[in-house]
């Protein structure tokens, strides 16, 4: 909803003027180093004046490179500035790491009146240890603040509900409070929860004296190591007014400390993942009857409460025959005040090479339940595919070619080195010198000098060919390039035409050429993964894009999510990547 708030604040906001060369979209990070667990702010802001402009199409937002984002809220800035009118839009989005690293925030992009404006990738430095450590209990005569958790004994994994309350015998005090701090969460993923509890605020006992209480902050710790781990003091000002004027009077936190088990040895199924909570497993397919290189979509969904943020779905083991994609996989939970709830899905895309009947599945998942103690195994049914095509070959041409192999050694001995080197003509003028030979003596010299004449002839001729066809690399790399110079020349026509089929499949076709090229694999033994990791020693980043681009045109050509595919990008993507490999 905000984000289409902001496309038409946007929209409206085109009637203000500015010449277009003063146009500018920039992203700023109010920091590039954090610590892990902190928020922080990245803004996309378009600044313009006063000149009719038009959007073609609304802002979007990049990839943010693994870093979670907890929101997003509207810009909307008008100042004067020497007399000149100034307007700012823009998106504010919130983000966070679980750990340390560095992350690289894309580029977002807006296309206004047929020119695209891209701002800087931002690159953000996670460590910890960069808070300070608040001291700890400090607190007012009428009020102060605890951390308390839903359970202090949990198992590795499991989530526990962390919340921060305020406890005051005066409500002025909530009204008054400024500077919330949190520590660094060490040995956790944390995850803050922004949605409120409905409880509000209520009275309670403490120590047999009256309070009110108040929730500060929620979040869902997933502890990562057995042991104490310990959680240091939270803070907030109390912003008060006094004879010697204003104050901020800090309350903090004591350290609280979880006491993790670790998931028991007993019973862990051989290939169990890590998966802690509660959870379902559904999966369905597209269909079970098809024909041969016909697509068919397998859709693995797990439903739960519990660590969907780095739970892993199970593999799905197919026929051979069978050729598979990476999944293409999508999130679908959200923090709630009692912990992560929602899905994940995973679509994998199998594609029958040749007909017969398959099996597919059953497919397990396993978890932990923290509740009932124990490891549980949910089970899919299995589904029978029906393939109509071509029967796959058979593999009985070895035993044959081995058969005559042994006869042939039989028969004939090996022929020297010379004389395998020779054409098959002059071998049979050898063999009938060898006949005559034994009837007449007289034609030993003349066909032995013409065998001799031909031989050398050849040896000859077959020299000055291996020396023609003999080019340096730099001359098959120069060929290289300018085949794949008329192959992107080729795509961006069938780009502009929106022919998508033959796109996909050029586009394919330059990829792995370029993939085979620059990784030394050959062709038979070439796979994505491995490529990507050859490609990635010397092109860094631009291996990833690769291997990306590859991944989508594949997906794309056999049918999962084919449709709304803009090619004049996806061309455009093409050539800046062939760039990149040529720097």
């Amino acid at each position: 909803m905000t984000r289409n708030l902001f496309f038409v604040l946007l929209i409206l906001g085109t009637t203000s003027l500015l010449r277009s060369q003063e146009i500018s979209f920039k992203s700023v990070a109010d920091k590039t180093e954090v610590s892990v667990n902190e928020r922080f702010s990245v803004q996309f802001v378009l600044t313009y004046g006063q000149e009719n402009v038009s959007v073609d199409h609304p802002i979007r937002l990049p990839d943010f490179g693994g870093l979670q984002q907890l929101g997003e809220s509207t810009i909307n800035r008008f100042q004067f500035s020497n007399g000149v009118a100034i307007n700012q839009v823009g998106i504010e989005a919130i983000l966070v790491a679980d750990h340390e690293g560095t992350y690289n925030i894309g580029s977002a992009l807006i296309s206004m009146g047929g020119k695209k404006y891209k701002t800087d990738p931002i690159k953000i430095t996670v460590k910890k240890g960069l808070k300070p450590k608040e001291p700890a209990g400090q607190r007012m005569n009428e009020a102060f603040i605890s951390a308390e958790l839903s359970d202090e004994n949990p198992f590795i994994n499991q989530g526990v509900i962390l919340v921060v309350k305020m406890y005051s015998r005066e409500y002025g005090l909530f009204q008054r409070l400024r500077n919330y701090k949190e520590p660094d969460f060490n040995d956790v993923i944390a995850k803050f929860i922004s949605e409120r509890n409905d409880e509000g605020e209520k009275q309670v006992l403490v120590n047999g004296r009256t309070y009110i209480s108040k929730e500060l902050a929620r979040y869902v710790l997933f502890p990562q190591r057995a042991g104490d781990i310990e959680i240091d003091p939270f803070s907030i000002n109390v912003f008060i007014s006094s004879f010697y004027g204003a104050e901020n009077i800090p309350l903090s936190t004591e350290p609280i400390t979880m006491h993790v088990k670790n998931l028991p040895a007993a019973g862990r199924p051989a290939k169990f993942s890590g998966a802690v909570g509660e959870f379902t497993l559904n999966t369905n397919i597209s269909k079970t009857e098809a024909k041969s290189n016909e697509t068919i979509n397998l859709e693995v969904e797990i439903i739960g409460n519990g660590n969907l943020n780095t739970l892993k779905a199970p593999d799905v083991s197919v026929p051979e025959n069978i050729e598979t994609y990476p999944p293409k996989k999508r999130d679908a939970y959200d923090l709630r005040p009692t912990g992560l709830k929602g899905k994940i899905v995973e679509t994998h895309l199998l594609v029958p090479q040749y007909g017969g009947n398959y099996t597919i599945g059953p497919i397990a998942f396993n978890y932990f339940d923290p509740g009932q103690g124990k490891y549980i195994t949910l089970n899919s049914k299995a589904y029978q595919l029906k393939i109509s095509g071509p029967q796959p070959p058979k593999d009985s041409g070895k035993t044959a070619k081995s058969d005559l192999a042994s006869n042939e050694s039989q028969t004939e001995p090996a022929p020297n080195s010379f004389m395998s080197d020779l054409p098959q003509s002059l071998v049979e003028v050898k063999n009938r010198v060898t006949k005559t030979v034994e009837k007449d003596n007289n034609w030993i010299w003349i066909l032995g000098g013409l065998i001799l004449a031909f031989a050398v002839f050849y040896i000859f001729r077959k020299k000055n060919s291996a020396e023609k066809d003999h080019k340096s690399d730099k001359q098959l790399f120069s060929e290289f390039k300018s085949d794949i110079a008329k192959q992107l020349s080729e795509l961006k026509t069938l780009a502009n035409g929106q022919k998508q089929d033959e796109f996909l499949n050029l586009q394919e076709k330059i990829l792995t050429e370029i993939g085979i090229q620059f990784s030394r694999i050959s062709l038979s033994e070439f796979t994505e993964n491995d490529a990507a990791q050859k490609l990635k020693e010397k092109f860094g980043d631009a291996a990833d894009r690769w291997k990306t681009l590859l991944l989508d045109c594949k997906h794309s050509k056999y049918g999962l999510g084919a449709a709304n595919i803009d090619l004049n990008s996806r061309y455009a993507e093409t050539e800046s990547l062939w760039k990149s490999f040529q720097k």
